[in-house]
């Protein structure tokens, strides 16, 4: 159990580093973030170098570290400043191109349909895909999206708060590019 523990925490810190790795790189330096909102989403953007660098790290085998590492994929972090709980559904986000095409998100419940060919049957790495946040509470995680390497869009996405749904948009999403 306490292996078990030290793996997580040292696979938390694995993955801070790509997201500060991320931050830092020449052309993701951009974050995007909703604004004014009680349950915000921030997305950074990870080259497909760094998210094969991130995978390999966790011992991920080959053929799931190279089908994340050929799509976008997003440090997420998601705040509740509201004061009641929230919930969310990732599988109702979508990525909007400048030509109106709605794009689902590639959800966690997805990978790991994706990934049982190659033998994984958890992952802690990318978003819940459905969740309550409490006043006060955040989450981190990937997110990911099978749009070409530098594709802009923006990301609309939901929330109910005391039963009702909220939605709002985060504008001007780049994919990182190759």
């Amino acid at each position: 159990m306490q292996s078990r523990l030290l793996r997580l925490i040292l696979a938390a810190l694995v993955g801070l580093s790509v997201a500060a790795t991320a931050a830092a790189a020449g052309s993701s330096t951009q974050a995007w973030s909703s604004q004014g909102q009680v349950f915000s989403v921030q997305l950074t953007p990870l080259d497909g170098e760094q998210a094969q660098a991130f995978f390999e790290s966790m011992g991920y085998p080959a053929g799931a570290v190279h089908e994340i590492a050929a799509v976008c994929v997003f440090g997420t972090t998601i705040r509740n400043s509201a004061r009641h709980s929230v919930s969310y559904d990732v599988s109702r986000w979508r990525a909007v191109t400048a030509d109106g095409k709605q794009h689902r998100l590639i959800t966690k419940t997805d990978w790991l349909a994706r990934w049982k060919a190659f033998g994984l049957n958890s992952d802690w790495s990318i978003l819940p895909p459905q969740q309550t946040l409490h006043p006060g509470d955040w989450a981190q995680g990937f997110t990911t999206v099978d749009l070409p390497a530098g594709s802009r869009f923006n990301l609309t996405y939901q929330w109910k708060q005391d039963d009702h749904e909220h939605d709002a948009t985060v504008y001007g999403v780049q994919c990182a590019p190759r």
